[in-house]
Order: C-alpha cells, then structure tokens, then sequence
C-alpha cells in the first residue's frame, strides 16, 4: 500500500465530487424516481444488492460504519484505547457484537514522523456458532491540531486533535449458515470538529468495495454474485451530544453508491449497474434507495440486516400517539397499532412504551406489517429497552433467527440451515404465539412441505457434541414464501 500522504488528501477532488453528487441527489429523491422498470433487473438482483451494501455499511461485516469507529478510536503503538482505558489489542474475549473490537491480535504499530502517518495492522477474527469471520487490517492515519500541526502522540494529546487523515485496507471473509461473503474494503475519510471545541463531526470521504456474495437456502437456487462498489460521502455529520459513546448513534446525512454486480445462477451469469443512495437515520439504521425503482430498503448498520419497509420496520422510538394509536420512528416513519397487533418483549402496550420514554429509556422498535393506503399497520411489534439490544447477551447468550432444515426428536434438536443444532429442553420456553409449540408438531410441518423459521435465544452449552446451541427461549413460525428476504443468521 503507498503510504505517502496523498492518499490521505480528497481536497481537491472533494469539490467536484460534491456538486456532481448533489445533481445526482436531486435526480434520485423519492418524488423524482422513475416508474419505468428495466426488465432485465428483477426483485432478486435488488435484494442481493441490498444484502451487499449492508454488509458493506455494517460494523460487524467490517463495513463502514467499523471505519468510523476505528477512526475515532484513540490508537497507541500496543493497541486500540477507548474513553481513557488501557489499549484492548489481544484483550478481553468479551465482545457484544460481532464487530471483533477489543479482540485484536497480531497488532503491529509505526510511525513516520516526516508524512505524519501512524501506521497499524491486525487481525479481528470471530467464531461463534451462526456467525464466523476473518479479516486483516491495516489502518493509516494523520492526526492534525487546529494549526495544521502533526500529532505525535495521540493517546497523550486526545485534546489537540482537530481533524484526522484515515485510510482502511480491510481483506477478509464471513460465514453464516446460509451466506458466505469475501471482500476487499478500502474507507478514505477526512474528519474534521474532532476537539471538543465542536459540537458536530464532519466527515468527507469514499468507500470502494469488491468481493463475492454467495446465498444458499434450502429448496431455492444457489446464489453467486461478484461485485465492485463505490460510497461517495455527500453530507454526513456526527451530532456529539446525541452519539455518545457509541457514534454510530449519531451518524446523520446521505450517501451516495454504485454498484456493478455480476450475477451467477446456477451457471447462468449477467452484470447489472445500479445506483442509489443511502439515508442516515441516526440510529444505527439507514435506508436503502435505488435510482429508477420504488423499492426502499431499511438497513441496520450494526449486523447489516436488510427488511423490505413494505412489510418491515426497525428503529427507535422517538415519540407515541396513544390517540392516534401509533409510534413514531428515529427516520420519521409512523407505525399504528390495532386490536390485532402482537406485542411482545420488554413493553406489550403504547401505553408502557410512552411512559419509558418520559423517564428517559430510549426504546427500540421492530416489527412486521403492511401497507394499508397511506398507513403501516403493524401485525407484530417487539419494544425492548435499547441497551438490550446487542445479539451477544452479558451471560454469552446468542439470537438466532433461521430456517429449520430438520427436527430430531430423540435428541431434542432442531437443526438450523442445515449446519447449526439448538437443543431444546424442559427448561426451554416457547413463545405464547409460536405458530408451532413442540418439536413433533415442527416435524409433522416439514414433512408436509411447510417451511419454518426458528427464532429464539440461546446459549453454547458446555457439552457441545450433540448440540451447538442450547435454547433458552424459541417460537417457530411458517415462513412467508412471498420473502425475498435471507435468513438473518448473524
């Protein structure tokens, strides 16, 4: 990689890129998009390049938003800091993400005090039973006080930093049962309003990507698509006081893609070229648009899950309307209730969700439902208190949501995807509204063709040679066959 300093400079190429990306905006915003379908991209290529940009944005896949928080993160010549702790290379194998922050090894650190460029290199390696992943990393940055000045020490002089130069090289692959994805991601960013001198984070920059996507679920074709990528930043900002400790809190603005996408279908191979932009909600989700094509996607930045908002949405709650009988999402989107709508989780009421939010609990929503005129409607809605929202519990525990490829009823087991064993046992509870309350009635229903989803939590147990997982909590519900949707097994 070429470690002078112009690979840290987008000042002269960023004014252009601006005013070429503002035009293409205001072709792209929703009242302006096109009805004309092109024929030769189907719903499938949507969704398979949706799956690719979120994996491509999340911090878990090693995406963007794990660049935006590697560059705020105060660095030192044996490892990552945070908030003024000691470094967490080779560190605690405590993570609540799949991000693999604090899990660091092989680190390696240098600085060239004529360009000014802090140099370090790792691998984050992750291996659980629904997600695994391997990725090596080199991270560049310059460290600038309001002068203009290099920052030598940056761990010792956090409150001189004033902007930071940042460059990502990221190789690496992820597993799940049903996706397997290869990459090579390069972030280019420039951070300015770094002292707490500003309120508000700017950030200028490019994402380029390439790699293979490869989906494989049971009684559908095998999916193959190699793709090239490229995020252009337009106005992104980071409101301080809103993020917090985590930044991905408060992330805000609009981002610009295109994506060339070759598809591979059981032999038979195309190349699409597609656009859009991406909106930053900030709350750790942002919506998916495509140029020309109505369909929106809802993308959750942490684990890179995608939901059609047709049928799905996720968010949190920024205010309630008992009256009204709905709740307001972070994006400005309104979900209502009925008599109908299951509650579940933390909050079973509007009621109980309002008055959390009065005592100042930030509550996260998602759910399923449709359309009815210019209305969403909710069939199912989960409240939890944010903070419980991370997929890896405190006591290790897993979520876990994929289809169930076969039942052993001797051993108590359901498989998952095909790879992955949960065992469910008397201490094991089964939702109240799970379609299907026992392991006979789920065999009876994949014998008769039906296709089922498990979704639950669990934890590894300590004899692992029968099971990967043991359940703590499950349901299992037919699968919409109508779902472009993949399994989120991470």
């Amino acid at each position: 990689m070429n470690t002078s300093k112009s690979n840290f400079c987008l000042h002269h190429t960023i004014p252009v890129l601006l005013v070429l990306l503002l035009v293409f905006a205001a072709s792209c915003t929703l009242d302006g998009l096109d009805d004309e379908i092109n024929d030769s991209v189907t719903q499938e290529d949507l969704q398979a390049a949706s799956q690719i940009l979120g994996e491509s944005l999340s911090s878990d896949n090693s995406g963007l938003m794990l660049s935006l928080n590697d560059a705020l993160t105060t660095m030192s010549t044996d490892g990552f800091v945070t908030d003024g702790t000691r470094p967490k290379a080779n560190g605690s194998s405590l993570q609540n993400d799949d991000s693999g922050r604090g899990n660091e090894s092989n680190y390696s650190y240098s600085y060239d005090a004529a360009t000014g460029i802090h140099t370090i290199s790792f691998t984050r390696s992750v291996d659980r039973p629904l997600f695994s992943k391997t990725v090596t990393d080199t991270l560049k940055y310059i460290f600038r006080d309001n002068n203009g000045n290099f920052v030598e020490l940056p761990r010792r002089e956090r409150e001189r930093i004033e902007s930071i130069d940042y460059n990502s090289y990221r190789q690496g692959s992820t597993e799940t049962p049903s996706k397997t994805s290869s990459f090579l991601r390069t972030d280019t960013l420039i951070i300015s309003g770094v002292s707490s001198a500003s309120s508000t984070l700017r950030i200028d920059g490019v994402h380029n990507g390439s790699g293979t996507f490869r989906t494989e679920r049971a009684g559908r074709p095998v999916t193959e698509r190699g793709y090239q990528l490229e995020i252009n930043f337009l106005n992104i900002e980071i409101d301080k006081a809103v993020a917090g400790r985590e930044l991905r809190q408060g992330v805000t603005g609009t981002l610009t893609w295109e994506m060339s996408i070759e598809k591979n279908t059981d032999g038979n191979g195309d190349t699409q070229t597609l656009t859009g932009t991406i909106e930053m909600n900030g709350d750790r989700t942002a919506l998916l648009r495509f140029q020309n094509f109505l369909k929106i996607f809802h993308v959750n930045l942490d684990d890179g899950d995608v939901k059609d908002v047709d049928r799905e949405f996720e968010g949190r709650v920024t205010s309630v309307n008992e009256e009204r009988r709905s709740f307001t999402l972070r994006s400005g989107r309104e979900v209502f209730v009925n008599d109908q709508t299951e509650f579940d989780d933390d909050y079973r009421s509007l009621r109980q969700v309002r008055n959390a939010l009065q005592n100042g609990t930030e509550v996260w929503a998602e759910g399923e439902g449709y359309r009815e005129g210019n209305r969403f409607l909710a069939t199912e809605v989960e409240f939890e208190r944010e903070d419980d929202g991370d997929d890896i519990g405190e006591d290790g525990s897993h979520e876990f949501e994929a289809r169930v490829t076969s039942v052993n009823l001797g051993l108590n087991t359901v498989t998952l995807a095909g790879e992955v064993v949960v065992r469910v046992n008397s201490q094991t509870v089964v939702d109240d509204d799970s379609d299907y309350r026992s392991l006979q009635e789920v065999s009876d229903a994949l014998a008769r063709g039906v296709a089922v989803v498990a979704e639950g939590e669990a934890v590894v147990p300590a004899d692992t040679s029968e099971a990967n997982l043991r359940a703590l909590e499950i349901s299992f519900e037919t699968e919409d066959e109508n779902s472009d949707d993949d399994d989120n097994d991470d």
